[in-house]
């Protein structure tokens, strides 16, 4: 009796005494590390390695080959298709450049296939041309290339003698346009022989597509613009500007007349010379020379005719001896209005 008692109380002291351990600790004392090295367990892992090396081999070179397909037939289609060869090359532009020199600039050949054409290299090719402003690139398919060029509007050639640079020249001679960027003349064509001249000895060396940044001859093509605006109509055009010194310009028109311009003041300049010329035409005069620098008293020549001078007739036999001499008329209306010209003149 007294064994049975004792018996319990070990028993319950011995399980309010143990510890109790986590359920993950408890599986943890369950497991067993057993290492299998037998032949069978080997050849067993070397297989399953062996398929997933050939699973993953057989995998890879399907993508590959599939790429591989897809690129073949897209070459075939596209870059080996006798049907997208270049045929057609049309160029639009309007100036100078021709469809060949298009070509040879943007490295361009017929019969090329259309879609092996970089068309951003071609752009960047064209758009290094000096005389080139903007250009436009399509493709068509099958066989047509377009080219759109807007190139510089030349306004007049520029001379600078202690430069070497001529004006209507290929080799020396450069053009200037409106923004004042110059250029060299690619091929000389007519309406460039017609330009005017823009002459300065007071320039450096200037360089394919540079921008002058000379404020005289910023007013010089100004005076030019200006000029053929006002005096299209009547047939004046500037065939020559001369800067001489950096606060007048002398401008040569085509009916060989001189005109020397104030730098600060050419719009009032261009008025007066305006008012001159209608007045001067009225009379029915001839200007050589107007100084409009002053805004009074402006000096102003004209061109006399020069005097036609009487051959003496000789005595034939059995003729008058002698003739009378012819008086000159006297053109009383021209003087007048010659006088009434240069009063207005003098007076402002």
């Amino acid at each position: 009796m007294r064994n049975k008692k004792r018996r319990r109380l070990f028993a319950h002291r011995s399980f309010v005494n143990r510890r109790i351990r986590p359920r993950a600790k408890r599986l943890e004392l369950h497991q067993l590390d057993v290492k299998l090295n037998s032949r069978r367990g080997r050849r067993i892992r070397l297989c399953r390695r062996r398929a997933m090396i050939i699973k993953v081999s057989a995998i890879l070179l399907t993508l590959l080959t599939v790429s591989a397909l897809v690129r073949w037939a897209y070459r075939q289609a596209f870059y080996e298709n006798s049907e997208f060869r270049l045929n057609r090359f049309m160029v639009q532009t309007d100036g100078i450049l021709s469809e060949a020199d298009v070509a040879s600039a943007a490295r361009v050949e017929l019969g090329m296939n259309l879609m092996t054409i970089d068309l951003k290299a071609v752009r960047e090719r064209l758009a290094e041309l000096p005389m080139v402003t903007s250009v436009e690139i399509n493709r068509e398919l099958p066989d047509l290339l377009q080219v759109k060029i807007e190139e510089r509007v030349p306004l007049a050639w520029l001379s600078c003698p202690p430069q070497g640079v001529r004006p209507r020249n290929t080799a020396r001679g450069f053009l200037i346009d409106e923004h004042g960027e110059v250029f060299r003349c690619q091929k000389l064509l007519k309406r460039f022989l017609d330009l005017p001249v823009i002459e300065t000895y007071h320039l450096p060396m200037p360089s394919e597509g540079a921008q002058l940044d000379s404020d005289v001859i910023k007013e010089a093509i100004r005076l030019v613009k200006e000029s053929n605006r006002l005096f299209a109509d009547d047939g004046l055009q500037i065939e020559e500007v001369r800067v001489r010194n950096p606060y007048s310009l002398t401008c040569r028109y085509n009916t060989l007349m001189e005109v020397t311009f104030g730098l600060k003041e050419i719009d009032r300049g261009l008025q007066d010379l305006r008012w001159i010329i209608s007045h001067a035409h009225s009379a029915g005069q001839e200007l050589a020379t107007v100084n409009v620098m002053p805004s009074k008293n402006i000096p102003v020549t004209f061109y006399t005719p020069p005097a036609l001078k009487a051959t003496p007739l000789q005595a034939v036999p059995g003729s008058l001896r002698e003739l009378p001499a012819a008086a000159s008329p006297v053109d009383s209306n021209e003087e007048r209005l010659q006088r009434q010209l240069r009063s207005i003149l003098s007076g402002g």
